[in-house]
């Protein structure tokens, strides 16, 4: 009930897209905390010390799960919360966000063990209170290593916010107002002269196959002055598939690159197991996008990849474009779906630990918001490096070209879900019925 409530008030927008949905998809998000409910109720039974430890355990292995399972959906996770608290969230970039997950629950967990065996219950808590200090002051050390850290060189970006309502976004009628809008954005984005202007994801209403939409945004780059990276979809005219894509032009208003987004939304960009679930686009809108296959990193100063919409729910893709080669992360997306909901800074908080977790900036060009960039804290800069939501407008900043990419999550990934998820299997076997409950 508990994880009904929670996710059926933090979700209840998606009824925007799908009323069917925003009943489905909390039921579903909910058997996680029944699933952790029920496994608490066993370790509880163990040594108070170790339960302690064995909860956030517990907690931080079915999050990573659901982050997984089913094309997964990492919204709203535990540590979240914690998206404003910088000096904790700093641990993003040796556990992942999965260690503040653990940190949170670890806190709240001893905290209660304490309130109800006193005596048994303050070496937990003693436990706890330590391992928030190391995170703190581990904070505190990776922040001072950060504002210490001397740029090569500074790159100007500039982000577009056109705030296009979603039933316009591809209603004919409104199809030159949406160009006037963005061509009148660029105007105001090249008095700034940056190096690199960025549309939100599928900005253009249309496909870039269409001549008239192609010549139409050559025109654009050209008259601006700066490389243009636009968010549009794409058609392989030989296979027929369609993308959503990023696409790179250089000043002469040339392509110079081109991403199609990897991590596709079910039920909104595809529908899964379509021989069985295709019916299901006879009632809500179901787009038919197929999955892209390249690992871009964009050839600007420095490389960039893209992380389109709801694909910075996932830790792993923007650990690949780091490793890759990537010195920022760029997401474009579209929140206009969901209305003036809560959605669009929810979406933000995942966005935030991506940063983190690689140490690197992070820029977002988002229809509707939040526009603006975000540092290689978790930090978001002020106007004008950020853009109030549901307004139209350009984000712009100077950003430093580091010398030092990557953190120890970058090079060792979810080394620490893992831990849990074998620690939490270990647990579960130890005090099944047939394990050995005293070795616990």
């Amino acid at each position: 009930m508990i994880g009904l409530i929670f996710f059926g008030g933090t979700l209840w927008w998606v009824g925007h897209v799908t009323v069917p949905g925003a009943i489905l998809l909390p039921a579903a998000l909910a058997l996680y905390f029944a699933a952790w409910g029920w496994l608490a109720n066993r370790f509880l039974q163990t040594r108070p010390l170790l339960s302690t430890l064995l909860l956030p355990a517990a907690w931080t292995a079915l999050e990573y799960l659901r982050s997984h399972l089913l094309s997964g959906f990492g919204w709203n996770l535990l540590a979240h919360t914690q998206w404003n608290w910088t000096e904790i969230i700093q641990l993003a970039g040796f556990t992942g966000v999965w260690g503040v997950s653990f940190l949170v629950v670890l806190a709240n967990t001893a905290l209660c063990g304490f309130l109800q065996r006193r005596k048994k219950g303050w070496v937990g808590l003693l436990l706890a209170g330590l391992c928030l200090l190391a995170a703190f002051l581990y904070g505190r050390t990776v922040l001072r290593e950060l504002d210490a850290r001397e740029p090569r060189a500074q790159v100007k970006i500039a982000l577009l916010q056109g705030n296009i309502p979603q039933p316009e976004k591809w209603d004919e009628s409104f199809q030159e107002a949406i160009w006037k809008r963005y061509e009148e954005l660029m105007a105001e984005a090249a008095k700034e002269k940056p190096d690199l202007i960025v549309w939100p994801e599928t900005a253009v209403p249309g496909y870039l196959e269409d001549f008239a939409i192609e010549d139409r945004l050559k025109t654009i780059s050209r008259s601006a002055g700066a490389e243009m990276l636009v968010g549009l979809p794409t058609e392989d005219l030989e296979s027929g598939l369609p993308y959503n894509s990023a696409l790179l032009l250089g000043q002469d208003g040339e392509e110079r690159a081109r991403y199609s987004k990897i991590h596709l939304v079910p039920f909104g960009e595809f529908i899964p197991f379509k021989p069985v679930l295709g019916w299901l686009k006879k009632f809500y809108p179901v787009a038919d996008f197929a999955p892209g296959k390249e690992w871009t990193v964009f050839p600007t100063p420095p490389p960039v990849s893209v992380l389109v919409c709801f694909e910075d729910l996932f830790p792993e893709l923007a650990r690949r474009f780091t490793r890759e080669g990537a010195g920022w992360l760029l997401v474009i997306t579209n929140d206009a779906w969901f209305g003036r909901s809560a959605a669009s800074v929810q979406h933000l908080q995942a966005s935030v630990f991506r940063a983190v977790e690689n140490g690197v900036w992070l820029g977002r060009a988002a229809n509707t918001g939040w526009t603006g960039f975000v540092d290689p804290a978790g930090r978001r800069l002020p106007p004008p490096g950020q853009i109030p939501r549901f307004k139209p407008g350009v984000a712009v900043t100077e950003l430093p070209v580091l010398s030092r990419r990557g953190t120890f999550y970058t090079r060792w990934g979810d080394w620490f879900p893992i831990l849990c998820l074998g620690l939490t299997v270990l647990a579960f076997i130890m005090k099944s019925p047939h394990g050995n409950s005293r070795s616990v």
